[in-house]
């Protein structure tokens, strides 16, 4: 599975890549349905988030590692060097972009986020 990642570059750009979901393996042959997954991980946090359409959040970091999924609606993540990612529902984002310039967040359609950010090692 792929999905986008924003992160900070070594000039302190934001920038958006395409990433793959890591530790895929397939599920047995005695699963139903069959499939494949990663590794279990731990969670520190789970919040939502929403905001009406035409919201459109200043540059900002994440305040932390987070996978930002949208649950309804549609919005749009901007990094700095103009990069973009439009995500409707089930979309998702890897936001590690912790220093740098930042991202601009915008809502198209109500947007409905989810913020699930990973426990620390």
């Amino acid at each position: 599975m792929r999905f986008p990642r924003i992160y900070t570059d070594e000039q302190g750009e934001t920038t958006s890549v395409s990433v793959t979901c890591r530790s895929m393996r397939p599920r047995s042959a005695a699963a139903k349905p069959r499939g494949a997954m990663t590794d279990r991980e731990a969670v520190s946090s789970f919040v939502t988030f929403s905001a009406p359409a035409g919201t459109k959040m200043p540059s900002h970091n994440a305040p932390q590692p987070y996978i930002w999924i949208v649950l309804s609606g549609e919005g749009e993540v901007e990094a700095s060097d103009g990069t973009t990612a439009r995500l409707g529902p089930g979309g998702l984002i890897y936001c590690d972009d912790v220093s740098g310039k930042g991202h601009i967040t915008r809502s198209i359609i109500d947007l409905h986020v989810a913020f699930i950010n990973r426990a620390s090692a």
